[in-house]
Order: structure tokens, then sequence, then C-alpha cells
């Protein structure tokens, strides 16, 4: 194969890659209108505090909270719904932590002293957004 070939079949193979439409962010910079975003950032899943799957994630961003208590929200976008329905059929329970899937995404939110009505309106509301 000449380099002229190889330089062709490289750029039209990049062509005809779907990206697909770009992602909406996940965690809005207010919600259930007592909590506001501090912090948003992608993270290496190889930093994930989680057990998932390495090699079913895709991307990994953290969100922190500030309102009545403190709130970090986890959202692993995975490779199939599939494994967001084992990870959650097989998930331990721990203290101050609750999780959910939504077809590909597993969300895991871990809070410190929060008001407990405010802390159900946000994941509810989180559930939602991520839910569409």
């Amino acid at each position: 194969m000449t380099r002229r070939t190889w330089v062709f079949l490289t750029v039209a193979g990049g062509a005809c890659r779907q990206t697909g439409p770009p992602r909406p962010e996940l965690f809005p910079e207010t919600a259930a209108g007592v909590w506001r975003r501090s912090a948003v950032r992608d993270s290496p899943i190889s930093d994930s505090p989680d057990p998932v799957p390495r090699s079913a994630v895709r991307r990994l961003r953290i969100a922190e909270y500030d309102g009545p208590g403190k709130v970090q929200a986890r959202a692993y976008e995975l490779d199939s719904p599939a494994v967001g329905l084992d990870l959650a059929q097989r998930w331990r329970p721990s203290a101050d932590t609750v999780f959910f899937n939504r077809g590909q995404y597993f969300v895991v939110v871990k809070w410190q002293s929060a008001d407990r009505a405010a802390l159900k309106s946000f994941v509810e509301e989180l559930e939602k957004r991520i839910g569409r």
C-alpha cells in the first residue's frame, strides 16, 4: 500500500465515522431550587472510587453541589444499557449513597449531612434529566 493510499483511507475513514449528537450537560448549574453546582469535571476512569467495570465505561463525569449539605454525583456513561442494569442489580448499598441507572448511564450520588427532602428532590430531578 502506498503512502498516498494510506492517507486517503485514513482521511476517508475519519469522515465516515459517526460521532452522534453532542452530549447534553448531565449536571445543571442549579438543581431542585436549592443546590448550586460548585464543580464539574470529567475524570479518568482509572480514578473511579466505585466498583464499575473500567472496560465498559466510556466517560466518567463528576459534579459537586452545595446547598442544604454537600452532594457529589458521579455519572458513568457505559458501553451499553445492559451493563447499567447489571450494576444496579449487583450494587451493594452503602451509607449516605444512592444510585440509579438510566439507559447508558449509571449514576452514584453521595452526600454529607444533607436535608433529606432537598436530597430527594435533587435525585428526582437528576433522574428526569438523565432519563430523557
